[in-house]
């Protein structure tokens, strides 16, 4: 694909508002090109682009990384973009390390600049996006959230990290789980209140 090409079609959703001169894609912008994709919001194929696009925040993509992402991807259009995003989500469900990345990668967008945690209303909202078809853990950690949500406001990187792990190795009745294990004591926690509903 031509740079003139990628320039165009970059500029169809680029913040002309700007007063820096940046070339880059903004949120509302984002929006619209996943509308032109055929995506919903609410589902896990822009989180998925955000990621392959090298979004540096939630729905932003600087022109530098439109470029070499898409290049990356070979990708010249529209059709070949779903595509592509089709393909990788298919690997992601498959292809352990490559899921792992993406969902580490969503923690990022998910805190604001300056801070290492995120809110557990986030964590709800998403959790459920990105989850794969058997990972039934996930779903009991956001109604455990939900369960004392004063109590359980923001999620670390390593409490986020660990969720993944523990969801790799425990049926969601958290089976076997030890409080010997080192786990953060928020999945203690859990532990306790799954034991509870059972």
């Amino acid at each position: 694909m031509s740079e003139s090409h990628l320039e165009q079609w970059f500029a169809q959703y680029q913040d002309f508002e700007r007063t820096d001169g940046a070339s880059v894609i903004m949120p509302d912008g984002f929006e619209r090109l996943c509308t032109d994709l055929g995506y919903d919001m609410a589902n896990i194929e822009p989180l998925v682009l955000m990621w392959k696009l090298e979004c540096s925040e939630l729905g932003t993509v600087t022109y530098d990384k439109w470029e070499s992402s898409l290049k990356a991807m070979h990708v010249n259009n529209a059709n070949e973009l779903r595509r592509a995003i089709a393909r990788v989500l298919k690997n992601m469900s498959i292809e352990e390390p490559v899921y792992k990345q993406f969902y580490q990668r969503m923690f990022n967008y998910l805190k604001s600049d300056k801070q290492k945690v995120i809110s557990a209303e986030f964590a709800k909202d998403i959790l459920p996006v990105i989850k794969t078809q058997d990972n039934l853990l996930f779903d009991k950690f956001v109604k455990f959230l939900d369960s004392d949500s004063e109590k359980y406001k923001t999620i670390n990187r390593d409490q986020w990290q660990s969720l993944l792990a523990l969801s790799k190795i425990m049926d969601s009745n958290l089976t076997g789980y030890s409080k010997e294990d080192a786990w953060p004591a928020l999945f203690d926690e859990f532990a306790d209140w799954v034991q509870k509903q059972n």
